[in-house]
């Protein structure tokens, strides 16, 4: 039995309480019915169980219970962890003396034993695995109605989602339909079993036996037959002999031993009438007050009595116990009409075939009759007469003794005699040859009528004849006989026409058999020659062995020329000399398995011969694979083997090349990547330190210009003034170096995109983003170059993130950032000349492809190129929809004309735009293949002089967030902020000029800074920190490591791993935030790092402004 947890106060963080709670259950709704079952629920004692009175239920568990009372159907619902039972007014019925007490129970206490089975199977495993559990017609035995009844149930059980604990059981009564399936298999098979019995002795035996097979169909059965006088034949067609006269007598009986062991041999006679005038069964309750003294059972019992169909007499009477744990009803009792219906046809075609006998026994004894009268009435006739009669008599003796039809038809084909052998190939009973007049045709095969005719002409002419024809048969299938013809003369005349027919059965068939016999042989030798004549013009080697030695007993021409074995005698063949000596054991084995395992086997070897390609060269030795399987013998048992050889050398060649040059292309595209990622890291480096020079530049000269404004606010201070002007320059410089450089690494990351899409090397990496996330990071990205440029920029969730419940979704994050870059940047460009200049970014989601009217105004790019994408896996079937985004600007516009160049490869809108704005023509291109990349497309609708609204959409689907995320503690969610004082930073760089502007850069931010040349240089500074345990607590502490990738010694991944492996030990203390610092941008880089042990990253070239944060946010942890 599963433990019941303890009772504890069922959730109620979600309750919301409004005007309507509780109204279900405070109304009345006009339905009597209901209304009862919904005061029964007002008055269960809810207050004393988890779920707290209904008042205080949840809005949520009001609408679920408002569900299930509104089923027709048997709903139930089993809440809390004390399991309190709620069900609707359909589900009461199934209650039966349960009901309404069940209700705000425990499921175990208001079911009793029935729960056992329930909590320990089907409940206990929806609540351990958290799905739904079905359980087909499980049969359940408890009170109901007042007695313990049995029914079968079908239960489904669906554990409910979200806050609640419970589950929601939806339940079946399929009594009924067990009940039927069951009675209607209990008929059939006795119909079965009964209709093969034709000996009524044996039959009557038979009915309580085969009872015996359901005892909850038949709980016990016994059978009394009638027996008349034993001087009379009992017949079903004769009249109903006086009562007085009939006795019934005890055939057989099953059941318990306390109720057959008792019954009486005979039924009491002063009983007899009231027996007699029973038609229809009749049920005889136990607790009836008299009872008959013939009425031994403690249990119901059903009284059928039996006759056959062709007459009303009752000849048995059947006593069948009832189910106890079953009603009565009509189906019961309609099934039990049915049963005593069964029974009497199986009666009476067993009494008929007794009939049948008897009046065979009685047709021979009129016949000896008849001939008896006929021989003294002939007595006084010459002996002569007597002599052919006497002959005639031995001659009919043998003809019945040889089974040989005798038949006589007068000139009108009329049948006029026929005895019991000519009955039995017509397959025409006796009786129906007496009543109804025959014609032979009627009695022969249709099919032989055009024969027949010219024969019968033959012997009404006077003619004799002997012929095969064929009767029809008991089954209408033909019945070969041999027929002699004799016509019947009286003085010259023909009067009649006589014969006889012997079957031929059996001949025919025989000779059926062996014509077809000698066809087959006939076609088993001709495919023998056709097998023999393919087998030598096939271009596969055939071969047939025996079971050991392995030596062939055939082989045909393909064989010897692909083995290159000299053409010899079968015999003479071994295998030794063509297989190559070291495949020469797999050849053994393989031969071997076929016999031993009894299996067909496939595999592939050398020989010895040598193969050459087309040129002559000799490349190696000849490759075949061999397709072996047992031949039988027509016992089963294995003859020999049966196989088949191919030459492949040149399918063996063709891949050794392919395997080659699959090499080479894999070695190519490394070194393709890694040339991208030398490119790129010595085009970053550079560009962070004059990102990081120009940035302290910067910072220096607005301290200076805010000194010189100072000074030039002092009365003729006409210097200050020319200061600030050349400070006010320098600045000028510095922004215009920043936003060069700025424009500088966009192109460089262009085209290394558009160099590893040219080269396939470009990867989608999908991974857990939280979508309002993605839209903050693009819009503080830019938030200061928008401030520069004097743009309104905004961002926006659509409605329809909501609608479609989307937090979490599965794409690549710095693709999806790589479009919305570019087109934010073409934005800012394009509004900075304009008075209005605002620029609105997007987000939404949809099920269908947004470029199928849910962005209607957008005229979206038809995809150029098929690529194979990771969104079109499976993992993107289910539960998949499409997240677009719209970038809207206040800017140029475009005409349609530019509209339909600018997503080409180093084009834009006109050659104006290129003078005017600048720009490579590549990041609209890239856009584009990203965009179809990750399963979407890209597209614009633009207006010239208004603005243009770009958008696109990518695949995805949803997801939950990180383990990573869901596990930290609400502390640290809330980032607690340090002083930049309090921040310890380790520097790790080998390239000097960077580590030394980073580290003047952080200091200027009132960082404290260490720096390191590699990874094996950290690793010792850690040593002396207070993290490391055992230094005491006045050593240099250390909140943020700042780590590049690619450093001499110990590279920043390894040094990672042994940082997080002595946090696993215990030799580092707590957790130190690692900042992956590389010019190494690819996802799949960042990737590595981030499982390294790394907790952000961030790539060269860098701004401090957006490293600060990272910082900031991990230095809070510590």
């Amino acid at each position: 039995m599963h433990a019941v947890s303890p009772a504890k106060e069922f959730p109620s963080s979600h309750i919301t309480k409004t005007a309507q709670q509780g109204i279900l259950f405070e109304s009345n709704t006009g339905d009597l019915h209901l209304d009862e079952h919904l005061g029964y629920i007002r008055n269960a004692d809810w207050a004393s169980t988890s779920l707290g009175p209904l008042e205080s239920w949840p809005q949520d568990l009001i609408q679920l219970c408002q569900i299930s009372l509104l089923d027709p159907d048997p709903r139930s619902l089993i809440l809390g962890p004390d399991r309190i039972l709620f069900y609707n007014e359909a589900y009461s019925e199934l209650c039966g003396d349960r009901h309404p007490h069940a209700l705000g129970q425990n499921v175990i206490e208001a079911w009793g034993e029935v729960a056992q089975d329930l909590i320990s199977g089907p409940l206990e495993t929806a609540e351990r695995t958290r799905r739904r559990v079905q359980v087909e017609d499980q049969p359940l035995v408890y009170l109901r109605n007042g007695f313990l009844e049995r029914v079968y149930v079908r239960w489904t059980i669906v554990p409910l989602a979200g806050y609640a604990q419970g589950v929601y059981v939806s339940l079946t009564d399929s009594t009924e339909t067990m009940l039927a399936e069951k009675r209607r298999a209990a008929i059939r098979a006795l119909n079965t079993a009964w209709n093969v019995l034709q000996d009524p002795l044996t039959f009557w035996q038979s009915i309580p036996q085969s009872l015996a097979l359901d005892p909850f169909l038949f709980p016990f059965a016994f059978l009394y037959t009638a027996s008349s006088d034993p001087d009379s034949e009992y017949c079903i067609d004769t009249s109903p002999e006086p009562t007085q006269t009939m006795r019934f007598k005890l055939e057989g009986a099953v059941g318990s031993s306390e109720i057959t062991s008792h019954l009486p041999g005979e039924l009491d006679p002063g009983h007899f009438e009231l027996l007699s005038d029973l038609i229809d069964p009749i049920l005889f309750r136990s607790n009836e007050t008299p009872k008959p003294t013939w009425s031994l059972s403690a249990q119901d019992c059903l009284l059928c009595p039996i006759s056959s169909n062709r007459s009303q007499k009752v000849i048995a009477y059947l006593f069948l116990g009832i189910d106890p744990k079953r009603p009565y009803n009509d189906a019961y009792r309609e099934w039990m009409n049915e049963f005593t219906r069964c029974l009497s046809n199986a009666v009476t075609s067993a009494l008929q075939s007794e009939e049948q006998a008897r009046n065979q026994r009685r047709r021979a004894a009129a016949v000896a009759s008849e001939q008896h009268l006929l021989v003294t009435a002939l007595a006084d006739r010459d002996k002569e007469v007597v002599a052919v009669n006497e002959e005639l008599q031995r001659t009919l003796e043998v003809v019945d003794m040889a089974n040989v039809g005798v038949f006589n038809y007068d000139l009108e084909g009329r049948l006029i005699y026929a005895n019991d052998a000519f009955s039995k190939m017509t397959a025409c009973p006796p009786e129906m040859m007496h009543e109804k007049e025959l014609v032979f045709l009627d009695l022969t095969y249709p099919e032989d009528t055009e024969y027949l005719m010219p024969k019968w002409k033959c012997a009404t002419s006077g003619q004799s004849c002997t012929f095969e024809m064929r009767y029809r048969g008991p089954k209408n299938e033909g019945l070969w006989v041999l027929a002699a013809v004799v016509p019947v003369l009286k003085d010259g005349i023909v009067t009649s026409v006589s014969g006889c027919v012997t079957n031929i059965q059996d001949t025919k068939l025989r000779e059926t058999e062996s014509a077809q016999r000698l066809q087959a042989l006939e076609r088993a030798k001709a495919w023998e020659q056709r097998f023999a004549n393919f087998a030598e013009l096939a271009p596969v080697a055939i071969f047939f062995g025996s079971q050991s030695h392995h030596h062939l007993s055939y082989c045909n021409r393909a064989w010897f020329e692909i083995t290159g074995h000299p053409v010899v005698a079968f015999e003479q063949i071994d295998w030794s000399m063509i297989v190559y000596e070291e495949d020469l054991e797999l050849v053994r084995s393989m031969w071997t398995e076929v016999i031993a395992a009894n299996k067909a086997v496939s595999t592939q070897f050398r020989l010895r011969r040598r193969w050459s390609d087309g040129n002559g060269v000799v490349i190696g030795p000849v490759w075949v694979t061999a397709s072996v399987l047992p031949e039988y013998k027509e016992d089963g048992s294995i003859k020999g083997i049966i196989g088949t050889m191919l030459d492949i050398s040149a399918l063996k060649f063709a891949e050794t090349v392919q395997h080659m040059k699959a090499q080479e292309a894999l070695e190519a595209k490394r070194q393709s990547s890694n040339f991208i990622d030398m490119v790129s890291h010595e085009i970053r480096n550079p560009l962070s330190a004059v990102f990081h020079c120009a940035d302290a530049a910067q910072d220096t000269l607005a301290d200076m210009l805010d000194l010189a404004s100072r000074l030039a606010s002092t009365p003729k201070s006409e210097s200050g003034n020319q200061l600030r002007e050349l400070i006010a320059n320098a600045v000028d410089s510095i922004n215009t170096i920043i936003s060069c450089t700025q424009h500088q690494k966009g192109i460089v990351d262009d085209i290394l995109v558009l160099s590893k899409l040219d080269s396939n090397l470009l990867q989608i990496t999908p991974s857990a983003v939280k979508v309002t996330a993605l839209l903050r990071d693009v819009e503080k990205m830019f938030e200061a170059e928008a401030q520069r440029s004097n743009v309104q920029l905004q961002t926006q969730a659509h409605p329809s993130l909501e609608e479609l419940n989307v937090s979490w979704a599965m794409l690549d994050p710095g693709r999806v950032q790589q479009v919305l870059i570019n087109l934010l940047t073409n934005a800012i460009k394009f509004c900075k000349k304009k008075q209005l200049r605002k620029v609105t970014i997007r987000a939404g989601a949809s099920r269908i492809r947004p470029s199928e009217n849910v962005l209607p105004d957008i005229d979206f790019v038809v995809a150029h190129s098929l690529h194979d994408s990771v969104y079109d896996s499976a993992e993107f079937e289910s539960h998949s929809f499409y997240l677009w985004f719209t970038v809207e600007d206040t800017g140029r516009g475009m005409s349609a004309e530019e509209k339909t160049r600018i997503f080409a490869r180093f084009s834009q809108g006109s050659a104006r735009t290129e003078t005017e704005y600048g720009g490579s023509g590549l990041g609209l291109f890239i856009s584009r293949e990203l965009s179809e990349l990750q399963g979407g497309e890209i597209g614009v609708a633009s207006t010239l002089d208004v603005g243009s609204t770009f958008a696109f959409f990518v695949k995805t689907h949803h997801t939950d967030a990180p383990a990573s995320t869901k596990g930290l503690p609400i502390q640290l969610k809330q980032k607690l902020k340090k002083s930049s004082a309090d921040i310890n930073i380790l520097v790790v760089e080998d390239n000097a000029v960077n580590q030394k502007v980073l580290r003047k850069q952080l200091t200027n931010h009132a960082y404290t800074v260490a720096v390191a040349d590699n990874g094996l240089d950290c690793l010792d500074y850690l040593r002396t920190t207070k993290h490391w345990r055992g230094n005491p607590s006045s050593a240099p502490p250390l909140s943020v490591i700042l780590m590049d990738i690619e450093m001499p010694k110990m590279n920043g991944l390894e040094a990672t791993k042994m940082i997080r492996q002595y946090e696993k030990e215990g030799k580092l203390m707590g957790h130190i935030p690692i900042i992956a610092v590389s010019a190494n941008a690819r996802q799949e880089q960042t990737n590595m790092a981030l499982e390294a042990g790394m907790d952000d990253s961030i790539a060269k070239p860098f701004r401090i402004p957006d490293l600060v944060p990272k910082i900031e946010r991990l230095a809070g942890w510590m």
